[in-house]
């Protein structure tokens, strides 16, 4: 046997040797193998996939959720791990996957990482994956609304990357796009994708963003304002309403709605919000603008009797009544709508161009409204020096002007808040972990106190006698102005003589105004009349809102069953 002194020397020896060898594997791969494992390793690993995740919430006013993140199932594939091309797109499209052009292209030329279809269902991306030869899937977020179609003109909602393309979605995909995120991932030697899944490692969504509209007064609005449309044969149209003294958004609702989830099966066009985005000639809710103008330039006689018997004709226009009215007082030419009445008023009283133009941009006309969280249209005021002989006529009777629902009813708020305007928010606030913002709050006297009484007078005036009797209730008094106005057609050059646009702009409760409120239609069949279509249904929404926050009448009392 070997003495324990021997058998230490033979141990060491092998050791150095093992050592020797190690090392020199190791110089051999590290030196002269170092390109051929560098590529092999760059061929097995693939920096190009990541993913955005975290994307902030979404919630009404009483947060109800209204766009939250869900795990989705997004497909992919690489070239060389495709054993039949052919068979492999003719079974995606089977299961309903249809390749665009540009992945088919890149899985024929490249060897690239490949999406195929992204943000499915996450049972049917497992379930072809284990079925199609070649396709793997990704768990990533997509984008899923609680609500469903509710609210969808005012959320928006996400493309497929998990970006906001309408809505607060987009307007506000800064804040609330998650973090981009490099999975890291390399493929064996047969070349299958191993995924080091590090997503679930990662914070929840810390930011959340909270509107000023409440899903339950949003659900009311949106039925009433689209069973008035089917009644009404209406094109399009829409319902905006606003607290008076906070700027608030309560409700915004439009005819046309859609589902976010499959946003990519209805037209563009009914992905906008109608109170925001339609830009329209007025007509007669404008009225209340000439006639504030007028008033609060004390350019207004009361007293004054006006002949509205005769038409009236400037230049090429002519300007009439629906209705033979006769002799009115100043206020019965705004109850009664009188667009006689209105041409005379305007170009009397020593009114001019300049004073109304100023009046109209003063007021926000014109311009956008800076609502934040929304995209909006500006409207369009045109600068006196290209006015018409009949624009300043035509302007106060509601044309050769445009506007929006939204611009329109910051004005009537301005006329119930003592002519103070506000600046109109949809977004409460938003809170990103312990910080918390709030749009910013701006007022503006627009006219004076005393005008502002007085244009809130005639409003009601026009519910209870004039052309607005149809928006009157006994549940909360309402005060505003209906409006009809045709619809300039472009292909024909002139003002269509069968699509209208009918309005109502208003205020409740009229004692002591809380909200300002507008309903619009496009191209109502029934009737093409303010007062008989969007005063009805302003009169409803007025109701279930005033029921929703207990804005009753005064003389509306509750009874109780106590003994």
């Amino acid at each position: 046997m070997f003495k324990s002194s021997t058998m230490i020397k033979l141990f060491s020896v092998f050791s150095f040797v093992i050592f020797g060898i190690v090392v020199a594997k190791l110089f051999y791969l590290q030196v002269y193998e170092k390109d051929k494992y560098t590529k092999l390793v760059e061929m097995q690993s693939d920096p190009k996939l990541s993913v955005l995740t975290d994307r902030g919430y979404i919630y009404d006013k009483d947060g109800r959720l209204l766009a939250r993140n869900k795990s989705a199932g997004s497909l992919y594939a690489y070239r060389k791990n495709i054993p039949n091309k052919y068979e492999f797109f003719k079974a995606l499209e089977k299961n309903g996957i249809r390749v665009s052009s540009k992945a088919k292209k890149s899985l024929k030329e490249t060897d690239s990482f490949t999406w195929i279809a992204r943000q499915i269902d996450l049972a049917k991306a497992v379930k072809l994956s284990e079925e199609i030869e070649g396709l793997e899937y990704f768990v990533e977020d997509a984008r899923f609304y609680p609500q469903g179609s509710l609210m969808a003109n005012v959320v928006g909602f996400t493309g497929s990357d998990n970006i906001g393309r309408s809505g607060i979605e987009y307007f506000l995909n800064n804040r609330l796009e998650g973090k981009k995120v490099n999975i890291a991932s390399l493929r064996d030697s047969r070349r299958k994708v191993i995924l080091f899944e590090d997503k679930l490692e990662l914070a929840r969504p810390d930011t959340q963003v909270y509107v000023t509209i409440s899903s339950r007064i949003q659900a009311g609005a949106e039925h009433i304002l689209r069973e008035g449309a089917k009644n009404f044969g209406a094109k399009n149209g829409s319902v905006v309403a606003m607290d008076i003294k906070t700027g608030e958004i309560i409700l915004a609702a439009s005819v046309n709605g859609f589902d976010p989830h499959n946003y990519w099966k209805y037209q563009p066009s009914s992905w906008v919000n109608h109170g925001f985005n339609y830009v329209f000639e007025p007509g007669s809710i404008f009225k209340t603008v000439a006639f504030s103008y007028l008033y609060n330039s004390n350019k207004l006689d009361r007293n004054r009797l006006i002949d509205t018997s005769k038409k009236i004709t400037i230049g090429k226009y002519t300007y009439s009544d629906t209705k033979y009215y006769g002799t009115l007082t100043v206020d019965e030419v705004f109850t009664h709508s009188s667009n006689i009445g209105m041409t005379q008023l305007i170009r009397g009283e020593n009114s001019n161009r300049k004073g109304f133009y100023d009046f109209l941009v003063n007021a926000g006309f014109g311009e956008k409204t800076g609502v934040y969280g929304a995209n909006e249209e500006s409207g369009i005021v045109k600068p006196v020096d290209l006015w018409s002989k009949t624009s300043l006529t035509s302007m106060a009777i509601g044309y050769e002007v445009l506007v929006t629902p939204l611009q329109v009813v910051r004005f009537y708020a301005a006329v119930a808040n003592d002519g103070v305007m506000v600046n109109p928010k949809i977004i409460s606030k938003i809170v990103k972990g312990n910080e918390t913002a709030i749009p910013e709050h701006t007022e503006k006297q627009i006219m004076s106190k005393e005008t502002a009484s007085y244009m809130l007078d005639l409003m009601r005036q026009t519910v209870e006698a004039g052309t607005g009797k149809k928006a009157d209730t006994a549940l909360t008094k309402i005060a505003g102005k209906t409006g009809t106005a045709r619809v300039y057609d472009n292909k024909a050059g002139a003002y269509s003589t069968q699509n209208y646009s009918a309005s109502f702009a208003g205020v409740f409760p009229a004692k002591d105004p809380k909200i300002a409120m507008i309903v619009v239609y496009e191209s109502p069949k029934s009737s093409i009349y303010g007062g008989s279509t969007a005063a009805n249904v302003f009169r409803q929404i007025a109701e279930f809102v005033s029921t929703e926050k207990h804005y009753f009448d005064e003389e509306i009392k509750v009874v109780s069953n106590e003994n």
